[in-house]
């Protein structure tokens, strides 16, 4: 059992300087923070919340967790100030303000129902941020479509057509996400990141570089086993 004075010294030793709070977009908005204290915490989260026009904010850590205590500081460097009323998921794909507003055509839509659409649109995007750029996209911007037009309209990011624009700037992976690696049976090498927790969105461009990152591992390791076996044109 720990006692007050033990819990009082363990608060103490955290000290962390140099924190820098960022949107869930990923904007700066405070940078060289010092925060040492839960008083600190709040201060932050107070003028986060008044930077993003949000009534109250949580900040977030690297790895996805709320902090709720100076303890949770310890290692952490950066943080992400999150409107309370904010669904990163619904944000992904523009049915909800940075605010935590949902559009006029949402508001009287269940909360699971619009969950449950914005989930299968993450899904559809993530799917194409596996092959863009790679051998089977030949060309052009593929695009998404909007399925859902009998339940409601679709979002801004839609065109007329109700279709969405793919290109390598387009937000697929909502913040707090945990991204998996996973490759097929007797590949040669294991992931080169087999598992990442999305600190901001992330677009089809960071999906392409955790692929790239993983096939340099893999083309290194290729070489290696043939290092091992001179004369062979395949392991």
């Amino acid at each position: 059992m720990i006692s007050g004075s033990e819990t009082m010294e363990r608060l103490e030793e955290v000290s962390v300087t140099d924190v820098t709070v960022h949107s869930l977009k990923g904007d700066i908005l405070f940078e060289t923070c010092s925060v040492s204290s839960i008083h600190d915490i709040h201060e932050l989260a107070d003028a986060s919340a008044q930077k993003l026009n949000a009534k109250k904010c949580h900040m977030v850590s690297s790895d996805g967790k709320i902090i709720s205590e100076v303890f949770d500081l310890k290692n952490q460097d950066r943080l992400t100030a999150v409107a309370q009323n904010v669904s990163p998921l619904l944000q992904l794909v523009g049915l909800q303000n940075a605010q935590g507003d949902l559009g006029e055509a949402y508001a009287t839509v269940p909360m699971e129902v619009l969950e449950q659409i914005a989930l299968e649109v993450a899904f559809g995007l993530t799917h194409i941020a596996c092959w863009f750029g790679g051998p089977q996209h030949i060309a052009g911007s593929p695009s998404l479509p909007w399925r859902f037009g009998s339940v409601l309209p679709p979002p801004g990011p839609f065109n007329d057509e109700m279709r969405l624009r793919i290109v390598p700037s387009t937000p697929v992976v909502h913040l707090g996400a945990m991204v998996v690696l996973s490759i097929t049976d007797a590949l040669p090498c294991f992931p080169a990141v087999q598992k990442i927790r999305a600190t901001r969105e992330l677009t089809v461009d960071d999906i392409i570089k955790i692929r790239s990152a993983h096939q340099d591992a893999c083309n290194k390791n290729k070489m290696k086993l043939l290092e091992q076996h001179p004369g062979a044109d395949t392991v």
